[in-house]
């Protein structure tokens, strides 16, 4: 337990200093001092496959149009509450033009295990600031975004192109109603395979969250998991708790 706990908290840090780099090195030449806005959440819940998950985002919108998103996902057995397991995504955003809905990606993949960790450079297409598209998803309280990664880099592995498609989405449901309380938001990454007869086939790894505020910050969650990935028991449905901290 206690060495779990240390890992969590290394991870932490590695986090907060990527963003107090990210801050410093891209924020020294902007004459008028812009805000560094953003969230931070943390989810903890319990999936019916048997196990205990914890898992922390955080979104820093930067300076001179960049911006700063990771996720951070810590797995328990099934036979302990102790964090076993640790998948993280650190992903750096510079748009090509303001007011624009085109982003150059890069993502920095984390996993347990030796030499499995990815960098991947894609293209990030935000579709409701899409001219066209704004009004449409204005009306469904909605945004949407897809970016595929077009090269991917592993230690020790050929360079591999156009390896997976990230989908992303949030809606806020009966905003007026129940005054902006209950949201479904997730995403649903297209893992690609290619296979030695020239087809292609996809493996999914998907999260699809309805969460409701209970007071302030603080949501009641219920979430439906894929993960094409796992050998067994590859749907499952987790229920818990969110916070978020916003800045």
């Amino acid at each position: 337990m206690i060495c779990s706990c240390l890992f969590f908290i290394k991870k932490i840090k590695f986090t907060v200093c990527c963003i107090f780099f990210i801050s410093f090195a891209f924020g020294q030449d902007v004459k008028e001092k812009q805000a560094i806005t953003g969230f931070i959440d943390f989810n903890a819940y319990y999936d019916t496959r048997e196990f205990s998950v914890l898992t922390y985002n955080i979104l820093a919108n930067l300076p001179n149009r960049f911006q700063y998103f990771s996720l951070t996902n810590y797995k328990s057995s099934k036979r302990s509450f102790d964090l076993e397991s640790s998948y993280a995504e650190h992903n750096l955003r510079w748009s090509f033009k303001e007011n624009k809905p085109l982003d150059l990606t890069f993502q920095y993949v984390i996993r347990n295990g030796p030499d499995n960790d990815d960098f991947r450079f894609g293209l990030r297409w935000r579709m409701q600031n899409a001219t066209k598209l704004k009004s449409f998803f204005l009306k469904l309280n909605m945004s949407y975004s897809i970016n595929p990664m077009i090269i991917q880099f592993r230690s020790r592995s050929a360079t591999k192109l156009l390896t997976q498609i990230e989908h992303a989405y949030r809606i806020n449901l009966l905003p007026r109603t129940l005054n902006n309380r209950l949201y479904l938001g997730g995403f649903a990454d297209q893992n690609i395979n290619y296979l030695n007869n020239g087809g292609i086939s996809f493996k999914w790894v998907s999260e699809h969250q309805l969460g409701y505020r209970l007071i302030d910050q603080l949501y009641i969650v219920l979430e439906y998991r894929i993960n094409d990935f796992l050998p067994t028991d590859h749907y499952g449905l987790g229920y818990g708790f969110e916070y978020t901290i916003k800045f």
